[in-house]
């Protein structure tokens, strides 16, 4: 994270206080339950505008802080907002009390206990308090209520001696905790020598390439500069620090003592201590850019801070310290977007307008080791502040290091570690540190860089004491040298200066920056100007490298310094945007670039450019926005843009000529923009065109000078602008002709092209002869005149026809020498006189006459044949046949030809019997395809519905078959259905009572009453033919066995199962087998005996517990028949197929059979047709037609169940 803004100094706020905010109140407590993100409603909280702090105002409070601490809370509570976790988990939280918070802790202290306060902290801002909570969830829901953000009505308005017609609690948020580490230092090659100080190419490095420091030694060291290291510690006794140091101004903020030396791991501040202000000169160690500077260390960072410490150690003896260094910052990871609280901008603006006694104290921030990453300096807000300095780090090659972040908040760059070198300077005595001495030569990133200007500074100070905080910052701008130069990024702004967003305005130099000071003149006072927020609510298109423009005009009158620009946005990826700023110059500020930022939202966001300094504010700003990743759409909510540096001289006309300059150089007009009234401003002769600014035409060519140049383009100072010969004015009022254009008389008749038809001929001018030639040649607008009544060769057309119109020679009455004159080919014939026109195929008749001039047998009163053509030229073909039927079938012989294309000459074209007139004007067949008759029934195919059956044809006998015999489209009408014949039945028997042991043999039998009826067994997958057949089975399990009898393609089938056992030994006794079951159709068959061993041993081994369970189990199995039996209901049917489940005698009836006793009602539908009759019961299946429920034998090895 990072560093910004303050509380402004009174002369400030006269001139930037935002516009007074007040959050809704509270009287009545009623929900405990408030969220978190109720904390950060501070809707009215916005930097609408600069404005003066009005009479009876408010001392303290949200109203009286100034825009970038505003800001600041804004952002505190956006972020609580978007982490809510914070406020949850804090019981520390940052309160704003108006009127009433501006009296003493004492004061205070009732009206924070009944809020339930346990202490209370004052801070740097009047109004603003640090309160305890016993949590984070009871302070966010008394302070909502306190301040009415669920519900404006509920006041809760303490009883106290304040005011009660004010809210007592403006505005709050929780009290974050953040650490902050020391700016990442590369591990390069460590080298000895300080060539950061004088490089003299030792190491590898560009000799050179350093700070220019040795000549500013003669004159200055430090002396009388006080700089504090603000850092994790710092080596207090160290010899070549403890010469200078000052320990009675010290401090430790992390553990509240004064002693701020350092852990033996934190040698960070140690080191940087010495690169500010190492002692020098004393032929001993390591000389700092500030060798004779005084030097203090404030611990801040080695422990966990908030913005309360935070502002402390930069307020830390403000008015003692001159320069406060810091070498750390936020996470510099690329997707890291911190900023500092209220507190410590409002810290920052202190020491701004506060600090060195109201000179204004010094801060440098790191300005980031994230350029590896993509980071940005403008996305850390401690190095972005307009009150700090931003510094940047270059190489021993004098480019800029590859973790130096750039940005357009960069002020300078300074030598550090990234190429062949470190840098070279004080580690903690002993073994603490970065080595084992007590000094390290590994000292980098922009760490080192950082505290190297702060040392600079020092010798700039020490040059001239009586600087502000902007001197400073001029002289450093003004006084850097340019590094790299062949990098592209280098661009030079509307006032000259030459900056880069990775190296801001150049490499510090030490002896221009002190012989700059030594002599300096301070600048005027600060002048500042804003434009409030801007709302803007614009959708961001997505993946677009099109810009979101939005356009602002300025008349401040002010010369830049820093240029600041508020920006919020909504976007769920907001690394895909890139945000440019853009001034009247033209120059270009990138504040934010594509990079890997997952993170959301830029809420509040301010970004800060050195880039402008010097350039004049008045003109068109633009700030324009672009996503340039693909799938995350943003919203561009409002910005606000904010302008400081000074006021300059007045410009009464506003002609761009100070007042001074018109009286005193050119004793024009200060009040009128154009003191000559020739239409140019007194800027634009002066600056611009270098004319008189008192004389209307400079060049006395008869034109203003405003009118050269805003109408004609010519020049002002030049009475013939295009050096034709012509005077501008001459040819504006006189020739009407472009005085910028050369007026040429190209043919060198005595005639200017504007007044010669034809300047590329000299034959061609005004007052030459006129020829019949297609040109004006005397130049009368009138070309050939005296040709169109005349005719030289007296073939009826005159010569200006002949010549124009005509294109034919006007010498010559046959121009195309084919016997005709061209007159007559032009008024009588009206063919082509330039054409020959031939009798091709010689039969006296021209092309134009004949309508086939290459055919002698075609031509005007030819005897016409049936061919499809025009021999004799009337424009019709064949009409001789349009009514002649030479074949007599009833088709005239032109139809046949050109309709039909049949034989007109044959009747009977495809010789199907059939004349060609009757197929066409009958039956409507095709003529030229044979008509056949399939079925020999004397029917043609296109009479007869059936053509393949010779029984089906019109007036055949219909009979009962399902087709329509006569062709009458239906079917069966009038016949009858055929008597049912009845089917014998089957009978089937199996000698087992179900099962049978492995390696037994099981028979079966099976009898069909009609000896015409078949009968067929699948038995275990073989099948079997015939009433009787065997099976033996060897492999133990469950095996299926079907018998089915068929007639005439309809069948019956009955299945069953034959369990097979293991052989069990039971003695030498007698088997036998039991006798096997037989069924019949009504599903009362039984179970034929069980095999039992009858022999004497086998008796004597049936206990009775055997003949109890034997007995259960015919008993279980008889009530299951039993119940089974009653199941069938009323179809009491002798196990054969009898006529109720009906068989057909021909399968002609199969599609539609009859009605059989009392079975019908709900039948099937066959094709889609529902049956007027349809037997029920199991599927049969006869030839090709399908029919259900149709009733099978039952399984009488099962007892009758299916």
């Amino acid at each position: 994270m990072q560093y910004r803004n303050g509380v402004a100094m009174a002369g400030f706020l006269l001139l930037s206080l935002l516009s007074p905010m007040m959050i809704s109140f509270a009287s009545n407590f009623q929900d405990d339950s408030t969220s978190i993100s109720n904390i950060i409603h501070m809707d009215n909280l916005s930097p609408s505008s600069f404005s003066n702090v009005e009479d009876g105002q408010n001392e303290c409070g949200l109203s009286t802080y100034s825009p970038h601490v505003q800001t600041a809370f804004r952002r505190e509570a956006a972020n609580a907002e978007d982490e809510p976790q914070i406020g949850e988990s804090t019981a520390k939280w940052l309160v704003v009390l108006s009127e009433v918070g501006c009296q003493s802790r004492t004061e205070v202290m009732p009206y924070a206990k009944q809020l339930g306060a346990h202490s209370l902290e004052s801070t740097i801002l009047s109004g603003t308090w640090i309160m305890s909570f016993e949590s984070g969830s009871e302070a966010n829901s008394i302070l909502s209520k306190a301040a009415g953000v669920n519900n404006p009505s509920d006041e809760y308005i303490l009883s106290s001696t304040a005011n009660d017609d004010l809210p007592f609690v403006e505005t709050f948020h929780p009290m974050r905790e953040t650490i902050r580490t020391p700016r990442l230092i590369p591990s390069d090659t460590k080298f000895s020598d300080q060539w950061h100080l004088q490089n003299t190419g030792q190491g590898g490095g560009t000799s050179g390439e350093d700070v220019n420091i040795t000549g500013a030694w003669d004159n200055y060291d430090g002396s009388g500069v006080l700089i504090a290291i603000v850092d994790d510690g710092l080596d207090t006794t160290h010899d070549d620090l403890s010469p200078n140091y000052k320990s009675s101004l010290d401090y430790d903020y992390c553990a509240n003592d004064a002693n701020p030396d350092p852990s033996s791991w934190n040698g960070h501040g140690t080191s940087a201590a010495g690169v500010a202000a190492a002692y020098g000169n004393d032929n001993y160690g390591v000389t700092g850019a500030s060798m004779n500077a005084d030097l203090i260390g404030i611990l801040l960072i080695a422990c966990s801070m908030n913005d309360n410490m935070e502002s402390n150690g930069l307020l830390h003896q403000k008015g003692a310290v001159d320069i406060y260094s810091n070498s750390w910052g936020p996470n510099d990871n690329g997707y890291t977007k911190e900023a500092p609280g209220p507190l410590m901008l409002a810290a920052f603006e202190e020491q701004a307008y506060g600090g060195r006694n109201g000179l204004g104290g010094i801060i440098t921030f790191a300005g980031g080791n994230g350029g590896s990453n993509n980071d940005d300096s403008n996305y850390d807000g401690y190095a972005n502040s307009r009150f700090t300095l931003a510094i940047g780090a270059v190489d021993d090659g004098g480019d800029r290091s590859y973790y130096s972040e750039p940005g357009a908040n960069l002020i300078v760059v300074a030598p550090s570690d990234g190429g062949a070198s470190g840098i070279t300077t004080t580690d903690i005595e002993g073994s603490g540190g970065y080595s084992n001495g007590d000094w390290t030569n590994s000292f980098g990133g922009t760490s080192s860089a950082t505290p190297l200007v702060s040392g600079i500074i020092g010798l700039v100070y020490d040059a001239n004491p009586n600087l502000t905080w902007r001197d400073v910052q001029h002289i450093l701008v003004n006084s850097a040298h340019k590094v790299d130069a062949g990098n592209s990024g280098w661009t030079t702004n509307g006032a000259g200066l030459e900056i880069n967003h990775e190296y801001g305005h150049g490499m510090i130099d030490a002896g221009a920056a002190t012989n700059l000071a030594a002599n300096w003149t301070n600048v005027r006072a600060e002048d500042n100007w804003t434009s409030g927020q801007i709302n803007v609510g614009t959708t961001i298109p997505d993946n677009s490298a099109s810009w979101t423009t939005e356009y602002l005009n300025v008349s401040a009158g002010i010369k830049v310094e820093t240029v600041e620009v508020l920006f919020d946005a909504d976007h769920n990826y907001r690394g895909d945007l890139d945000l440019t700023l853009v001034s009247p110059d033209g120059t270009e500020s990138k504040l934010i670039e594509k990079h890997g930022d997952s993170g959301n939202n830029w809420n509040e966001w301010l970004f800060t450019s050195t880039l402008h300094w010097d350039e004049m504010s008045d003109g068109e700003w633009q700030l324009k926005v672009r996503d340039m990743g693909n799938g995350d759409a943003g919203t561009w909510n409002h910005w606000a843009l904010s302008i400081h540096g000074t006021t300059i001289t007045t410009d009464s006309d506003g002609d761009g000529l100070w007042d001074s300059n018109e009286t005193d150089t050119w004793h024009t007009d200060p009040f009128d923009i154009d003191s000559d009234d020739d239409g140019l401003s007194d800027w634009d002769e002066v600056m611009v065109w270098n004319t008189d600014p008192n004389v209307n035409d400079s060049d006395l060519d008869g034109l203003d000078d405003g009118v050269e140049v805003n109408t004609h383009g010519t020049n002002p100072l030049d009475y013939d602008s295009d050096d034709d010969g012509l005077t501008d004015g001459d040819e504006v009022k006189i020739h009407n002709t472009n005085p910028t254009v050369y007026d040429p008389d190209a043919d060198t008749d005595g005639f200017y092209w504007f007044q010669d038809c034809n300047d590329s001929n000299a034959q061609i001018k005004p007052g030459a002869f006129e020829l019949l030639n297609g040109y004006d040649d005397n130049c009368n607008d009138v070309i050939d005149e005296g040709y169109n009544m005349s005719d030289y060769d007296t073939d009826g057309l005159s010569d200006y026809a002949e010549w124009h119109t005509h294109l034919t020679n006007y010498q010559d009455n046959d121009t195309d020498a084919d016997g005709l004159e061209d007159g007559d080919e032009v008024n009588v014939l009206g063919t082509d006189p330039l054409v020959y026109d031939p009798d091709a195929d010689t039969d006296g008749f021209y092309w134009f006459q004949d309508c086939n001039d290459t055919d002698a047998s075609i031509y005007p009163n030819a005897t016409e044949i049936l061919d499809g053509i025009d021999q004799n030229c009337n424009d019709i073909i064949d009409e001789a046949f349009l009514t002649s039927d030479h074949d007599e079938d009833g088709l005239t012989d032109y139809l046949e030809y050109h309709n039909y294309t049949t034989n007109w000459t044959n009747p009977d074209t495809d010789g199907d019997g059939i004349p060609d007139g009757a197929e066409v004007n009958v039956y409507m067949s095709d003529p030229l395809v044979f008509d056949p008759d399939e079925d020999l029934d004397n029917w043609y195919h296109f009479a007869d519905c059936n053509d393949t059956n010779a029984e089906v044809f019109p007036g055949a006998e219909e009979i009962w078959n399902g087709i329509d015999d006569d062709c009458d489209d239906e079917v069966d009408e009038g016949t009858s259905p055929p008597t049912e014949i009845g089917f014998a039945s089957l009978q089937t028997s199996v000698s087992s009572s179900g099962h049978v042991e492995q390696g037994g043999m099981v028979n079966y039998s099976a009898q069909a009453i009609d000896t015409n009826d078949t009968i067929n067994w699948t038995i275990e997958g073989s099948p079997y033919n015939g009433g009787n057949v065997s099976h033996t089975y060897l492999e133990i399990g469950n095996f299926s066995w079907t018998a089915c009898v068929s007639r005439e393609n309809v069948s019956s089938c009955q299945d069953g199962i034959i369990s097979v056992i293991e052989v069990i030994d039971t003695g030498n006794g007698d088997n036998t087998n039991g006798g096997g079951g037989n069924g019949s159709n009504s599903g009362n068959g039984s179970t034929g005996g069980s095999a039992t061993n009858l022999g004497p041993e086998g008796l004597s081994q049936i206990t009775p517990t055997y003949i109890a369970i034997f007995t259960l189990s015919v008993l279980l199995i008889a009530l299951i028949g039993l119940l089974l039996g009653r199941r069938g209901g009323d179809r009491k049917n002798t196990g054969q197929i009898g006529p109720a489940q009906g068989k057909y005698a021909s399968n002609q009836y199969a599609s539609n059979p009859p009605a059989y006793g009392q079975q019908q009602a709900n039948y099937p539908t066959h094709n889609g047709v529902e049956s007027e009759y349809s037997p029920q019961g199991k599927y049969v299946t006869q030839g090709e037609n399908v029919y259900s429920n149709v009733p099978s034998a039952p399984d009488f090895s099962h007892g009758g169940k299916k």
